[in-house]
């Protein structure tokens, strides 16, 4: 049985035991948009999948870059209307620079999480949930940079917007963050400190909560966001050293389905070595099929 055909065996399994809907990427008035380089904010029925390009320094060639280029797929159901079980595989590839060198492709680590809704306080627009990543060491290809040793990371998501703020024009932002602690299987992996967080200015909140601007269809949707991710390693660190992207963009809603797209401004020397992209389609289950597979597992009549 291929990698694909088990991660579709799960995902189906999931889906065919569906027992109302309720999203709670929502805080109130609050709609928290997907962000592309962070995990998602809250438990949720969604499926994202997510194909992004870097340079990267050359481990052969001085002054040249590599460039890997990835796909990641996430399928996400709700198990209550708070609490979610969750997939993420991905594949890679690596062109390596220079005439002769050989190039690499294949699976990154398989990764679950578990997720819970702690905190919604639709009054303050805030939600906070609890979570856990495993990811499986040894499942995906060394020669990609998956590793042979898996790690535990226990996290805390956060998300609140501003519609409880005085100035009308402040109330559209959003702030969703992440703080994680990656605990590694054994040495030479280190542990380290992983996160981030999405400033965001949301259109759609602007043009239906504060002032109606008739502004066109295809910007009323928009997000504009910028997010940081960062890790750096907390025990011995073998070589590992912190890495913080930078990524500038926008979130397009559409009815059930979101895209977003963001350029990578690696800020350290570890997050590479040049400008890329990424981009990110999304796709709201609870939303386009709240009586099937977007319903939590065992929800309250």
């Amino acid at each position: 049985m291929t990698r694909v055909t088990r991660i579709a065996l799960l995902a189906a399994g999931l889906a065919s035991l569906a027992g109302p809907a309720l999203a709670y990427t929502a805080a109130g008035d609050r709609l928290f948009p997907a962000t592309v380089l962070l995990p998602q904010i809250a438990p949720s029925d969604d499926a994202y999948f997510t194909a992004g390009t870097e340079p990267q320094r050359s481990a052969t060639l001085h002054g040249s870059s590599d460039r890997e280029t990835d796909f990641t797929g996430v399928y996400n159901k709700t198990i209550t209307e708070r609490l979610s079980v969750g997939i993420e595989d991905g594949w890679s590839r690596l062109d390596r620079a220079g005439a002769g060198a050989s190039n690499s492709s294949g699976w990154q680590n398989l990764e679950t999480n578990l997720k819970y809704l702690a905190v919604l306080d639709d009054t303050h627009e805030l939600l906070l949930s609890v979570g856990i990543d495993r990811e499986w060491g040894g499942t995906g290809a060394r020669g990609v940079g998956a590793s042979r040793t898996g790690a535990t990371t226990p996290a805390l998501f956060l998300g609140k917007g501003m519609g409880d703020l005085g100035a009308d024009y402040l109330k559209p932002i959003a702030v969703a963050a992440t703080l994680g602690y990656q605990r590694a299987d054994n040495n030479p992996r280190p542990d380290q400190l992983v996160g981030g967080v999405a400033l965001e200015y949301s259109l759609p909140y602007l043009e239906a909560k504060v002032a109606a601007l008739k502004l066109p269809d295809l910007v009323r949707a928009l997000t504009p966001m910028v997010e940081l991710q960062f890790s750096t390693p907390t025990t011995a660190s073998h070589g590992v050293t912190t890495a913080v992207t930078v990524a500038p963009g926008v979130n397009y809603a559409g009815e059930g389905w979101e895209l977003g797209l963001e350029a990578l401004l690696p800020a350290t020397r570890a997050a590479g070595s040049g400008v890329g992209v990424i981009a990110q389609f999304h796709l709201s289950l609870d939303y386009l099929f709240p009586e099937s597979i977007g319903r939590p597992l065992f929800a309250r009549h």
